[in-house]
């Protein structure tokens, strides 16, 4: 009856300390990786090149080859310096889009395709 209370008591020690061990090694563990999620978040962010996001704003300053400002919707034809299509090169077009250092412009004679121009090779017409 003795060595029956003696190994029961063992058998109650031991499970408790195997409960108290699991969950002292789930906590290391937990640890450990919060420990390096942090780590690589922090080495991360400050080699990361932050970029900045790009704004679409209003084209200011777009003009032809006279010096006069171009808005869509203006008429216009080659100028000097003409960088389209040659068989474009005479014909006459209407803006329908002012980009980033180009012109789109429709001319007459394709009127399906719009060609980007730079808008230093166009002239407006009045």
């Amino acid at each position: 009856m003795v060595a029956g209370v003696i190994g029961a008591v063992i058998a109650v020690y031991l499970v408790i300390s195997a409960i108290i061990g699991l969950l002292a090694w789930a906590a290391f563990f937990v640890v450990l990786v919060l420990a390096i999620a942090v780590a690589f978040k922090y080495t991360r962010a400050a080699g990361a090149i932050k970029e900045k996001r790009i704004e679409s704003k209003l084209a200011k300053g777009i003009v032809d080859c006279a010096g006069e400002s171009l808005r869509i919707g203006d008429n216009v034809r080659a100028g000097a310096g003409f960088d389209g299509p040659m068989e474009l090169a005479f014909g006459r077009g209407v803006v329908v889009k002012l980009g980033r250092g180009k012109a789109h412009v429709r001319f007459n004679d394709i009127p399906e395709q719009i060609h980007p121009i730079t808008p230093g090779a166009l002239r407006r017409l009045a």
